[in-house]
Formats: structure tokens, sequence, C-alpha cells
């Protein structure tokens, strides 16, 4: 064997082959091999790649120790050393860090944000790109990494502690866990949250990824995710508040410069709170006819297994009946009944005897259902679920939907769930919306037992009902949801909406408890500063979820789909009015892997990523050309109509903000798409600029003297070519 060689320090950002800066951890590699005698030069080497990444976040109060834990692989035939460097989340204050690879220590560095800035810039000068440029200004940690094995793994662990910041009673925890805005991708990210605080954990929220929130009493609460094949486009960021109430009040708000604020508010009824959970009278209505019977019988079965899951799932006190229809309805008693183990036991026998026969009676399944007597202190439910067009009786929507307002005196709401395509995905959203219940829609393909039975536990135990917010002070306006549903056990309701007035107001929510109305009057205060800069954006998908509901009902009125057309461009949201904005992102994908359209994947791991952005994309334009066949065609029932039910209700109640937009890229409260190669600011596309233009060419003196402006240098991470509004000025950089 050859005396091992050093190949040249050839510095590689562990990211996309175009070098753009990987932000969860980065490796600049200095790869050694062992050539064989008489061996022909290696080739190029491809890039150490970072495959998996898990983070574990402990919270006292307001004092966190995170451990992040992130599995290297070198795909080359010889191994490799590097330089990690790892940036903390802004505003950290570190007390102690440690470090491991391969369950050695590893000696670090703990850098102050003026050196990790010169770091940075330096980095960016020799690779010709800015995508680290977003992180200038941050702490950085900084450890030699080796040996890097051939074609193997390397797992690196890193542990350090953070005091957390409070605004307005809310904790925030912000990890940096982008990738890149644009494609990028990792095998597998995961990442919990444990949070205990004395005084108790209020609402927990997360503007950014999807949790499983598990509660282990008043004091301590978990949180968790998981994604395979993770785009990892947005850092994570999870909210909570402190201390404890009867119901959970939290407000985050922002207002930029000359527009009106956005807020967020977060309610959640306390599990102790007294007279905690009100009874029910809940009707199952469940969908016998014959397309119940396909795919060998399971859909019914596995609706029958949800039926029989929410009957097991009955508390005490509570009462119900169940109708399955078909040609006609068929209802286990005339009425409802106590949920006495008799009858529950009876009730399980009778939904077992069940066959999937017949046609589709929805009108009179749903009257037969909603002969409920209104009792004080029970709140009147009907599931009901079905995966058809009605055919029996009356068949037009107006004509179902004027019968059930009709005959629902009691104020039951109405939770449907649609399963498959040939549905009036219509009938079902307006069923849902006239009653404050909830329309949920799955395809065939999904898991029917889980899902419905997911639908039940949340409406399990009703808490407070009829409820109202009103907010005196603030001049706000565009709230969604403009009306609020029941509050229910182990459920929180986010609001989100604008507001004209900064400074103190009183927030009053009023409700139904048992047979007794009570109030609840909270103190908050509207920030007049530009804070949180998630927030327009998770506005903005609400507007555009409740729009598409509005042309979904009244048709393609023009200043409907404009004002869609403007939110989806100014915020990167995909919508049957704006998947344009996949087509050239696409492109770009492609080409940026490829170094042209004809040619192929630089490396696996490159083809491995392709596949997870193009995937991301494709399946965004598919479900907004699917969409679009309801609203351009006003369509109530079908496969078109049923996605456009779907995605109009999948935005008007979504919670997560910084991940709806697809192939864009954000960068604080911006928002930015490609336009002919270059990275524009959405805002110009609403508004003429006719101010001043700086234009400079990219790592040029003048481009590196812009990099002081901390900001600024974020908003011209995004790429060497970029058009974006900072400060009443124009900034054009070019390459």
């Amino acid at each position: 064997m050859g005396v091992m060689r050093n190949c040249g320090a050839l510095l590689l950002l562990l990211a996309l082959a175009s070098g753009e800066a990987l932000a969860q951890g980065i490796v600049l590699e200095r790869l050694v091999i062992e050539p064989e005698p008489r061996m022909p030069e290696p080739r190029p080497p491809w890039p150490v790649r970072l495959v998996e990444h898990r983070v574990k976040a402990t919270v006292e109060d307001q004092a966190a120790v995170f451990e992040i834990t992130q599995v290297f692989r070198n795909p080359n035939a010889w191994p490799g050393e590097g330089i990690y460097l790892f940036p903390l989340p802004e505003g950290a204050s570190v007390s102690r860090f440690t470090m491991s690879m391969g369950g050695k220590d590893v000696p670090g560095e703990l850098l102050d944000a003026n050196r990790a800035k010169d770091i940075y810039l330096s980095i960016v000068q020799r690779q010709k790109d800015p995508g680290l440029l977003e992180y200038a200004g941050r702490g950085l940690i900084r450890a030699r990494l080796f040996p890097i094995p051939a074609r193997g793994d390397t797992t690196v662990t890193l542990r350090y502690e953070q005091l957390l910041p409070s605004v307005g009673g809310l904790v925030e925890l912000c990890y940096p866990l982008r990738a890149d805005a644009f494609g990028g991708g990792l095998a597998r990210v995961s990442g919990s949250i444990e949070v205990r605080a004395e005084a108790g954990v209020g609402t927990v929220f997360s503007p950014s990824h999807a949790l499983d929130v598990v509660r282990q009493g008043e004091g301590r609460v978990v949180a968790s995710f998981e994604e395979k094949s993770s785009r990892c486009d947005r850092d994570l960021r999870v909210l909570w508040g402190l201390g404890r109430g009867d119901v959970d009040f939290h407000l985050a708000s922002t207002k930029p410069a000359g527009e009106d604020g956005y807020f967020l508010m977060l309610l959640a009824p306390n599990r102790e709170a007294k007279g905690e959970a009100l009874r029910k009278d809940i009707v199952f209505v469940l969908d016998t006819s014959g397309s119940m019977g396909e795919r060998g019988g399971e859909k019914i079965r596995q609706a029958k297994a949800a039926l029989g899951y929410a009957l097991g799932r009955l508390g005490e006190g509570d009462r119900f009946n169940v109708v399955a229809f078909a040609t006609a309805p068929r209802p286990f008693r005339e009425g409802v009944v106590d949920a006495s183990p008799e009858n529950v036991k009876a009730a399980l026998a009778f939904v077992d005897g069940l066959e999937a026969t017949g046609g589709t009676a929805i009108h009179d399944a749903l009257v037969a259902a909603l002969r409920i007597d209104r009792a004080e202190g029970r709140v009147p439910i009907v599931f009901f679920l079905t995966d058809g067009e009605a055919t029996v009786g009356p068949v037009e929507t107006p004509a179902i939907l004027s019968a059930v307002e009709k005959a629902n005196a009691a104020g039951a709401r109405i939770f449907s769930f649609g399963v498959g395509d040939e549905l009036n995905a219509t009938l079902l959203t307006d069923l849902a919306d006239r009653t404050r219940g909830n329309a949920l829609f799955v395809s065939e393909k999904e898991g029917i037992e889980i899902k419905a039975s997911a639908l039940f536990d949340q409406v399990a135990s009703p808490v407070l009902t009829d409820v109202t917010l009103r907010v005196d002070g603030a001049e706000v306006h565009d709230l969604h949801p403009a009306r609020l549903a029941d509050l229910f056990k182990g459920q929180q309701v986010s609001v989100v909406g604008r507001y004209g007035k900064p400074g103190a107001c009183a927030v009053t929510l009023t409700g139904k408890l048992g047979g007794s109305e009570v109030t609840y009057t909270y103190d908050a205060r509207f920030t007049d500063a530009a804070e949180r800069e998630y927030l327009p954006r998770l506005w903005a998908i609400r507007q555009v979820g409740y729009l598409l509901g509005e042309i979904r009902a009244k048709g393609e009125k023009k200043e409907l789909v404009e004002e869609v057309r403007r939110l989806g461009t100014r915020y990167g949201i995909v919508t049957p009015y704006t998947s344009f904005l996949v087509v050239e992102e696409e492109r770009m994908l492609r080409d940026r892997w490829t170094g042209g359209p004809a040619g192929a994947p630089a490396t696996p791991a490159d083809g491995r990523r392709q596949d997870i952005a193009l995937g991301a994309l494709e399946e965004a334009r598919a479900e907004a050309e699917a969409a679009g066949e309801a609203f351009g065609r006003q369509k109530e029932a079908g496969g078109g109509a049923v996605a456009g039910a779907k995605l109009a209700k999948r935005l008007e109640a979504a919670d997560s903000g910084a991940g709806a937009g697809v192939g864009l890229k954000s960068v604080g409260s911006k928002t930015f798409r490609l336009v002919d190669g270059v990275w524009e600011d959405t805002a110009l596309a609403e508004q003429r600029f006719d101010g001043p233009t700086v234009s400079v060419k990219c790592l040029s003196g003048e481009y590196l003297d812009l990099l002081k402006d901390t900001e600024l240098a974020r908003y011209l991470s995004v790429g060497t070519r970029v058009r974006v509004l900072h400060q009443g000025r124009l900034y054009e950089i070019a390459e």
C-alpha cells in the first residue's frame, strides 16, 4: 500500500451539487485517499451527505438543553476528514456544549457571532455561494471530524444549552433545521420536545411542523415529529404558554411597517377545569349502499370497525343511536338511548350484521338521524359517513340542505366523513359548515378505520359550546375561522386575523358550559413591531382557503380569483390559480442537479434528493390541477370536487404556514420565487416600484459591503441572482 497522501484541500459544502449551504450542520471536507500501486488518479470525489438528523430538546420553564444526532455518509471509496460547522439558533446563549463522534469526545470551538460571521463570509466568497448568509450574525460551533470511513457512516452528537425567549406569555423554541428552501431533502428527520414547568404548560403550537402532542399532567408535555424523505424546507418552531386557566389563552402578533398587523390566538380548555366534559347525544349515520361493498368489502369492514371503536368510547351519561342507510334508513332504535353496556352491546351486534347493498338515501337518513330533542347540558352530534352521492329520494344539494335545516331543531353539529372520489363534496362541506361541525375526506387507499376513529376522538368530550370571541380596542378583521366551533377536551383552537391598532386590549370569550353561559376575559397586547415573521404567511394560507371555499359556493367571481392569485403569488401558495408557480421551479430543479435537461444526477445521493423534491412538486401540481376542475366547472361531486374541497379545507384549517409553498424560498417575512432565473421578492408582483435601485454584482466589493446589514444579508442568501425590496430600496444582484 502506498503512503497516504493529501489529495488537496478540496472544499465541498455538504448540500446540493450546486453548493447551496445546509444550515443544520455543514462539513467542509478534506478528503484523504490511499491509492493502490499503479492506480490512476481518482475521479473527483462526491460530497459527504447528511442522511439523518435527530433533535431532542428538554425544557425546564425557559431553560432548554438540546441533544442533536447527525449521521453523515461518505459515498467515496476512500476515507475522509472534514471541518464540521453548526450554526446556533438565533439569539442562543450557550452555557456549555459537548461533542462526540463514534463514542469519543471531540474537541470543538464555540465562536461568537462576530467571529462566526467572518467564517461564513469567507466560505461564501470561496464557494461563490451566498447560501450561508442567512446565518451570518449568529454564533457557530466548529470541530474537526476524522475519520469519515470509506463508503460508511459517521455519527456526530452535539449537546448545548440555551435560554429561550418569552414574549406575551409564549415561550418560543426555534431550531435550525432548514436544509434548502428549494428542493433539499434528507432520508429521515425527527425530533422530540419535552417541556416541564411548575406553573403548568398551556397550549403547544408549531407553525412549522405537524406535532404529535402528548400531555403527561398539567406541568409536562412531550411533542414529537418524524418525516421520512423530508424536504427540510423550514426551521423547527414550537411555541407554548406557561400557566393554566379554565381556558388557556395566548396571543402572538406582528406588525410589518406600513400595513395592518397579523395575529394568532391559541385557545385550549384545561383538562382540570370544573364541569369539563358535557354529555353527548350522538347519532352515527353509516352508508351501507352497494358501493361500500367494493374492494372485496374492505370499505364496509373498516367503516364498521371505526363505528365499533366509537361505540366503545361512549362515556357514562352519553346517549346514542345508529342509523344505517342504503335505499332507506334503518335505525338501531327510534331515538337516542342511554350508552349502557347492554345497549352498546346490542348496537355492536346490529352493526356487525350490516351488509353493503342498495342505493343511497342521504336525505331520508339525515332527517331520521336529526330526530333528537335538545336537552340542557347535552351536545347533539351527528357523525355521518358516506362514500357516494344521493341516488334515492331528494338528491339535489339545496333540497337536502333545506331539509336538514328544518329537521335540526336541536342544533346538532354534523361531522361529515367522505370516502373516495365519488362524493358530493359540496353537500358534505356545507353540512359541516352550517352546523359548526367539520368535514373530512379520505381516499379509498387510506385507512378509513384510523381516520374515522381519530375524528371521533376529536369530538369525544365537548367542554364549551356556542363559543364566541370578541376583541375590543385592536380593530381586528379577516379572522379565520370567522365562527368558532365548540371546544373539546384535549383540543386547541387557533384563530388568525389582522389588526389595525396595536396596544393593549381586552379579549372576551363566551360560551355555554352545561346549561349556563360563562365568560372569560383576557388582557392582551398587540405589538407594533415586526416580531414573528411566520404569521403573515399563516394568515394568508387560511385566507386563501376561505376564498377557495367562497369560489366553490358562489362561482369564479373576478375579485375572488384575483385575490387568490395575488396571495398565492405573494406568499408562494400553490392553488388552482397559481399552479404555474411550480413549472419553472421544476425545470430549474432538474437542471441544477444534471447540468442540463438531458443529463443525469451527479451522484446517487443527488438522484435521491431530486426524487424527493420532484415528487413534492408533482404532488402539489396534481392536487392543484385536480382541484381546478371543481372551481372552473362548478362541480359539486366527483374526483375534482373532492380534491377542491380537500384543498380548501386543508388551507382553511392550516396551522403550519412555513411549509405550505412548494418550490419557493421563504426567508424571514419574505417569499421569493424564480422568474427567468432570478429569485424575485414576491412583493414586487403587487406593486410597481419607482424608488431608488441598487444594482451590484454578486461577491463584488459593493456586494460585500451590503452584507454589513444582517437582515439584507439574509435575503441575499437565496441565490446569486436576486431582486429584493428592503427599507425603501430595490436591490438587484447579478452574477
